[in-house]
């Protein structure tokens, strides 16, 4: 009874410390999700300068390192076989002369015979070998043109048939059909893009614009619209993103030359697990929306399969 106790106890000991390295691993992953990805720019109009990195922990996205340049491998070219010598050739020449000799004219006719025989067999074999494939080939794709034919015959029968409308129409009707075929997904995916971007945040952002023009009126009202823009450019950019207090943004007026220069720097960052989190959830709603639409989609269907045998056993009984 101790030995089973014993056991038992070093097992839910091992359970529990399994459980414990579980929980640890997922906790280690989730910090280091949370750490975020910092994307720095940069641009200068004067030394048209535009430089971008992107970084995470201590890995560089974006640019990424050059790779060395490949070793290219010649390949050791083939050993020819050895050419034989005219010495060579000459004996064998001489041995079949020899051969000849030792032979007679009857001996000779005979093997000549006998020769000229297996050379018309073999070109007869050559000759069937190569006719019997190409009327199989013929007949194949006959039997293709002539499907191709009726096919094609079919298809243009099926269109005069049907009633003509101009392409803009049915480009029209496609999209109407596939907006009703996903409406319901819209205002669910919208919501979540809408969280995505809201996630990304901008930091240490600095941007000066000098801008001005030989007439000392234009130069102003030329700055006064560079603000306009450049302010109400933030605010968007604030709603849409997460915009943190902007370091400098000023814009400088020269009024006695024209002149348009500018320089923009800054940091954006995003949290690769709030990314992680987002498309979780939208998958998690989008597979809602499609089960509960299938559902419907089904319920619809034996509604209608109902009322049609209904339909049917009325008209028997009548």
């Amino acid at each position: 009874m101790h030995q089973v106790s014993g056991i038992l106890y070093l097992k839910g000991v091992g359970s529990i410390i399994a459980l414990y390295i579980i929980i640890g691993i997922i906790l280690a992953v989730y910090i280091i999700l949370r750490l975020s990805v910092t994307v720095s720019y940069r641009a200068n109009s004067e030394t048209d300068e535009v430089k971008l990195s992107a970084k995470w922990l201590w890995f560089n996205i974006y640019p990424r390192p050059d790779k060395p340049p490949k070793t290219i491998k010649i390949k050791n070219k083939k050993s020819k076989k050895p050419k034989k010598s005219k010495q060579t050739l000459k004996e064998d020449i001489s041995e079949i002369e020899e051969e000849f000799v030792e032979m007679s004219e009857d001996e000779l006719d005979d093997k000549i015979k006998a020769l000229e025989k297996e050379l018309d067999r073999q070109e007869k074999n050559v000759k069937q070998a190569s006719e019997i494939p190409k009327t199989e080939k013929k007949h194949s794709f006959e039997k293709i043109d002539n499907n191709k034919k009726q096919k094609d015959k079919r298809i243009k029968n099926s269109n005069n048939d049907k009633p003509k409308e101009s392409g803009f129409k049915e480009k029209i009707k496609n999209i109407r059909r596939r907006w009703e075929r996903y409406k319901d997904f819209f205002p669910m995916t919208w919501k979540s893009f809408r969280m995505l971007l809201k996630q990304i945040r901008f930091y240490d952002t600095e941007i000066e614009i000098t801008a001005g023009k030989n007439d000392a009126y234009e130069a102003a009202m030329q700055y006064g619209r560079l603000n306009a823009v450049l302010f109400h450019g933030l605010g968007v950019v604030g709603t849409v993103f997460s915009l943190y207090k902007p370091k400098r943004a000023e814009v400088k007026c020269v009024f006695d030359k024209k002149v348009f220069e500018y320089k923009l720097s800054g940091k954006i960052r995003i949290r690769p697990s709030t990314v992680l989190e987002i498309v979780i959830v939208f998958g998690v709603q989008f597979l809602y929306m499609f089960l509960k639409k299938r559902h419907k989609a089904k319920k619809q269907y034996k509604l209608k399969r109902k009322l049609m045998l209904n339909s049917k056993e009325l008209l028997a009984n009548e």
